[in-house]
């Protein structure tokens, strides 16, 4: 039986609620969740990010996405949880099951602290159709968590001007704009993404994120507060705030100081990063702006100092990436023994020898065979498996640099090469390529750009499940807003200076998966009014499973040409062995 499962009903029948629901959040909204918020994990074992649970007394479920079909499955036996599968269709298939499954006058709750008031206001809206209460006051997670780690604090620091090429003060002048624009007195940023974008300052607080706890409020005369923990904050930091025109006040300060602004003072909110608590704490004499937050956008376009310093991060990534695959490739050819967990050590080994390094952007996904059928397996200590001869080895990986995030996908046979998988690889790798060659007109979505991508898998009746590209981050998330190159639509036209991922793939349950995945970047077209991508990432790409005839010769010549670019600008940073190795990796293909 699972006791904490028990628990967490007793009070739920205690606090007179008919269904408790858990998102799998942190009160900023965060992908990434601290230690201290993953509750749904200490709860049933799930590991994925994209998870809602609903507890009542004879049901326990959780919603997720087709990333995490397969993994779900095996987290979830035994925890009296049911996985309850969540497709692009149906993204409000848990509001579907509260309507169907929850009697009039019954009362739903949740910790408002951890939900987005998007999702709150939503839930409101829809489930009053149906006469059911909302309370976002409740928290449960004491019933059953009692070793609850302590909140991760770690010393901030301030990104240069060389690295970002754009000083905060400047960054602030341009929302302060943006708020006068939209006819309001100021700005609530709830994302720890924005304000540590806003103030050019970075952390470690969440694993895999370069950022720190904190709330801020902009307003429209550039005068800004953050909240944050004081004790956290030294005397060069202090500095640097105070000629900012930024008040520091302490973390827990952000509701008293939301009940208490000035009558009818007009606040701008953004629904998706602003948590339900605070929203419902603003003075409700004041005026609230719904909008999109103005930094998304400026933060997704990266400036040409960015730009160029995200250059120079592929070739370090690069060389990171190629002198592991060297060690890789022997090791398997030598018949020594390495398991996926031994792959995730040595290829950061090779990243933390880059002076710019700090940390891993995202747990690394080293899978083999049937580990690689689930788009986001990372390795435990539990199972974790030997990489054999006769197999297929997929390695996503990326790294946080002072000078940019790197997110990459490479896909290596590890022996004899199926036909099947050839077939797949290649179909998978023209997707690819024909995203990297695509020429738009101005004013393009990514789902017109997932569509070019689909169309050679779709041929042969296959597909994939997540996203064709997400936003990169500038030493930020390594998934970034407001764009996607996705099949669900998104709104956001391409622009250049939008970074993102160019990431297809297919998933053979049981024997399998193939992504490969290379970061691009929106540039101006030889055409008037076009757009097109130029290719970032740095790192061959395996022609031994491709099979050329399904290529055409435009196909041919840019794998070729990639490859070609790959030696010619990390070679030099190789050890003999090591250049002769990707000298034979990056022989042309006819």
């Amino acid at each position: 039986m699972n006791q904490k499962l028990q628990k967490i009903r007793e009070s739920i029948q205690k606090s007179g609620v008919e269904a408790y629901i858990i998102f799998n959040t942190d009160p900023h909204g965060s992908e990434y969740v601290p230690e201290d918020y993953l509750v749904i994990k200490e709860l049933c074992g799930f590991t994925g990010d994209n998870a809602i649970v609903i507890i009542t007394q004879n049901f326990a479920g959780l919603w997720t996405d087709s990333r995490y079909f397969i993994s779900g499955e095996i987290e979830l036996k035994n925890s009296e949880f049911e996985l309850m599968k969540k497709t692009s269709e149906s993204e409000s298939s848990f509001v579907s099951w509260l309507k169907n499954n929850i009697k009039k006058g019954s009362v739903i709750a949740f910790d408002g602290k951890c939900t987005m008031s998007s999702i709150f206001l939503d839930l409101k809206r829809k489930l009053s159709q149906a006469e059911i209460i909302v309370n976002d006051k409740l928290d449960l997670t004491y019933t059953f968590w009692t070793n609850r780690p302590q909140p991760k604090i770690t010393p901030m620091f301030i990104l240069d001007k060389k690295f970002v090429g754009e000083e905060s003060k400047e960054k602030i002048e341009k929302i302060s704009t943006k708020i006068i624009e939209e006819n309001s007195d100021a700005l609530l940023i709830g994302d720890l993404f924005e304000i540590a974008w806003l103030l050019n300052l970075r952390a470690s607080d969440i694993d895999y994120c370069p950022v720190f706890r904190a709330f801020m409020i902009v307003f429209k005369d550039k005068k800004s507060m953050l909240f944050i923990s004081k004790q956290r904050i030294n005397t060069k930091i202090s500095d640097y705030l105070s000629k900012l025109n930024v008040t520091i006040c302490e973390y827990t300060q952000i509701t008293s100081t939301l009940e208490h602004l000035p009558a009818k003072l007009s606040i701008l909110v953004d629904t998706a990063s602003i948590n339900a608590h605070l929203y419902s704490s603003i003075n409700r004499h004041c005026k609230i702006i719904e909008r999109k937050s103005p930094i998304q956008i400026l933060k997704a376009q990266k400036n040409n100092t960015e730009l160029l310093n995200i250059r120079k991060t592929m070739i370090e990534d690069g060389i990171a990436m190629e002198k592991f695959f060297y060690w890789f490739e022997n090791q398997i050819e030598n018949n020594k023994k390495i398991t996926e967990l031994d792959t995730c050590q040595k290829l950061l080994e090779y990243r933390k020898k880059s002076p710019n390094f700090i940390s891993e952007s995202f747990q690394c996904i080293s899978a083999f065979n049937q580990h690689a059928a689930m788009p986001h397996y990372a390795p435990t200590e539990k199972d974790n498996i030997t990489i054999e001869k006769d197999g297929v080895f997929l390695i996503d990986s990326g790294g946080q640099y002072y000078t940019g995030t790197t997110d990459l996908t490479r896909v290596i046979p590890t022996g004899k090469i199926d036909e099947e998988f050839a077939i797949d690889y290649t179909l998978v790798l023209k997707a690819n390529i024909n995203i990297a060659l695509a020429k738009f007109p101005q004013g393009t979505i990514g789902t017109k750009i997932d569509a070019i991508g689909r169309i050679h898998l779709w041929k042969y009746g296959k597909d994939f499940g997540h996203g064709t590209g997400h936003g990169i981050g500038f030493c930020l998330n390594v998934h970034e807003g407001p764009m996607a190159i996705t099949p669900s639509i998104n709104k956001v036209a391409f622009v250049p200076g939008m970074v993102m991922s160019n990431e297809p793939g297919i998933y053979i349950e049981n024997k399998y998966g193939i992504r490969i995945e290379n970061l691009i970047t929106v540039i101006n077209s030889k055409y008037p009014e076009f757009y097109e991508f130029e290719t970032l990432t740095l790192c061959h790409i395996d022609t031994r499973p491709i099979k050329t005839e399904l290529l055409n010769q435009e196909e041919k010549d840019y794998i070729n040409n990639y490859n070609e670019k790959v030696y010619k600008i990390l070679s030099e940073y190789l050890t003999d062995n090591e250049k002769q190795y990707l000298k034979k990796q990056t022989q042309k293909i006819n």
